[in-house]
């Protein structure tokens, strides 16, 4: 019975080990899969793996609505020089420009603040106000989590950066971090009155953030961002089509053995590396389903968006993707993750094709059209009188029969990384 149950308990193990590395590849990007599979290849003598590197010619989509990663970054620039470049496309007077950049050479190779706020303040001469803006700019710009003053801080600026913040994450991180740490999930519970499942996922969702942010920028290489699948027209129909890094050829080496003239130890060595192999090329095969049956699906649910243009982005959540494709949530969730579209109008995060939506008298309407129109608006608003959240508000429903709360505009704008209307008109005329 005993020897019975170890032989079970060695099964399970064995599954579940072959379970988290199936999803790992579904994980990987085409680059990060091929990093898997060259240590596959020093691990296992029996496979040999072909890929087509080929990397094809694509356009890096436009930075600030909703995607606003580098696709290059030279890692000769440093932390400052980097967050600087962003300044370009500010309309910042001088003065408030120069307080700005002593505030971004004032952070550390992590990207914290080093300077307390009155030394700030004295340096320029200026009121407490003025500091709080610039310190609200760089800690608007790229890497999220930049200019913050301690680890929480920079913990929540991460987490606000997200489309739907999770109010329950920024409250541990701010409140109660050292809870995490010491494993008191019971106690977070209690606090916070809330499910195991709710703490979990916020406990996941801080675990992906950046503790060192400033890093980010000083350890990248100068190397392109390689597109995991491409979208492109054929007599009229939009098709996607997986790139060579996502479909690796595995060959399993046959020696021609005589295994009657092989030892015990050699038949074994030979069955498990062989059995190992044909595991991986089920896996492999899996996978590359899994990303062709999802990506079609984005597709077809975004041919607005083919057709005319990130402006017509449709709403789209992961649900529909794993209804429509007959998958669990979790594998979609894994299938975009990290991974890159190249289509005629740039090249795109898989994730950027998913956006929250709200409802209009015209059909439902992406948070990224109406993100689009204000950032349209306030792009042509008079200098001297910037438009309020709720005039843009009034202003979607009138030209656009979008109704949209003012704070639903506030946070979209936030999102924009613009100003308000009364910090756009003062900076203006400093």
């Amino acid at each position: 019975m005993k020897a019975k149950l170890t032989q079970e308990q060695k099964l399970t193990w064995k599954l579940t080990q072959k379970l988290g590395q199936a999803i790992e590849l579904l994980q990987y990007n085409g680059f990060q899969l091929q990093q898997f599979l060259e240590k596959q290849m020093k691990e296992n003598p029996l496979i040999e793996v072909e890929t087509d590197r080929t990397v094809p010619d694509y356009t890096p989509a436009k930075r600030g609505m909703g995607f606003d990663e580098s696709f290059w970054i030279d890692n000769s620039q440093d932390l400052a020089g980097y967050v600087k470049e962003q300044l370009l496309d500010k309309e910042l007077s001088p003065a408030f420009k120069q307080i700005v950049e002593y505030g971004i050479d004032s952070l550390d190779e992590n990207g914290y603040l080093t300077i307390a706020l009155t030394d700030w303040q004295f340096a320029f001469q200026t009121d407490e106000e003025t500091i709080g803006e610039a310190l609200e700019l760089i800690q608007s710009l790229d890497p999220a989590g930049i200019g913050a003053r301690n680890l929480q801080e920079c913990l929540a600026l991460q987490l606000y950066r997200s489309s739907v913040p999770n109010t329950l994450a920024v409250n541990i991180v701010t409140n109660h971090l050292e809870w995490i740490a010491d494993d008191r999930m019971e106690d977070l519970m209690m606090e916070y009155e809330v499910s195991e499942a709710a703490i979990e996922e916020a406990i996941q969702d801080i675990q992906s953030l950046h503790p060192k942010p400033g890093i980010l920028v000083a350890g990248k290489t100068s190397s392109p961002i390689i597109p995991d699948g491409e979208v492109y027209q054929s007599n009229g129909v939009w098709k996607v089509a997986l790139t060579g890094w996502n479909s690796p050829t595995i060959t399993i080496v046959d020696y021609s053995l005589d295994h009657s003239s092989l030892s015990p130890e050699e038949r074994d060595f030979f069955q498990k590396y062989t059995q190992e192999g044909k595991w991986l090329q089920k896996a492999l095969s899996q996978r590359l389903d899994s990303l062709d049956r999802v990506f079609k699906s984005i597709v077809r649910r975004q041919i607005a968006f083919f057709d005319y243009g990130p402006e017509h982005m449709k709403p789209l959540v992961l649900r529909e993707i794993a209804e429509e494709t007959g998958l669990h949530v979790s594998t979609v969730s894994r299938a975009v993750k990290e991974k890159y579209l190249q289509t005629p109008h740039g090249t795109y995060p898989v994730k950027f094709f998913f956006q929250p939506g709200l409802q209009g008298e015209t059909g439902e309407v992406s948070a990224y059209a109406i993100k689009h129109l204000i950032k349209e608006m306030i792009s042509h608003e008079d200098k001297q009188k910037p438009l309020s959240d709720q005039k843009l508000s009034e202003m979607l429903k009138k030209e656009f029969q979008i109704e949209v709360s003012r704070r639903t505009v506030a946070k979209y704008r936030l999102a924009l990384k613009l100003p308000s209307s009364s910090k756009r008109k003062r900076r203006r005329n400093k």
